[in-house]
């Protein structure tokens, strides 16, 4: 397992329960990153290009959610591409409902920076994105 893939995927998370917004978008995104959502929250965009898109995907959380978090259950490791099963947490701001789902996110790294992130509902089709099998 590439140990700097895994400390970078997990700093990008701890900044973001950190709500820092900027240590997300330091730690992880290459100038050239794109970010693909699964499609699965009224007003998130498809595709997020560039440190500034990814700013807005992960400002998004923020600015919907109080107490906004992300719980990382594993990372595998799959050479230049990393595999994280989290579960989503946060407190509608508008609801007050309390919230969460889990999202399978294929990360691919070059030179210590994410180029491109997917998000997938499945298990299955993250693995599949990612080029694993069970």
């Amino acid at each position: 397992m590439s140990q700097e893939n895994v400390e970078l995927i997990r700093s990008g998370y701890e900044a973001f329960n950190r709500g820092d917004i900027d240590g997300v978008v330091t730690a992880l995104a290459a100038p050239d990153c794109e970010f693909i959502t699964a499609g699965r929250l009224p007003g998130v965009e498809d595709v997020y290009r560039g440190p500034e898109g990814f700013r807005r995907f992960v400002s998004f959380f923020w600015e919907t959610f109080d107490d906004a978090q992300v719980e990382v259950h594993e990372l595998i490791d799959a050479g230049d591409q990393l595999l994280a099963t989290v579960t989503n947490h946060g407190r509608g701001k508008q609801s007050g409902a309390d919230v969460h789902w889990t999202t399978w996110n294929v990360w691919t790294i070059r030179d210590g920076k994410v180029v491109r992130g997917q998000a997938f509902t499945s298990r299955e089709e993250a693995l599949e994105g990612a080029g694993l099998s069970e």
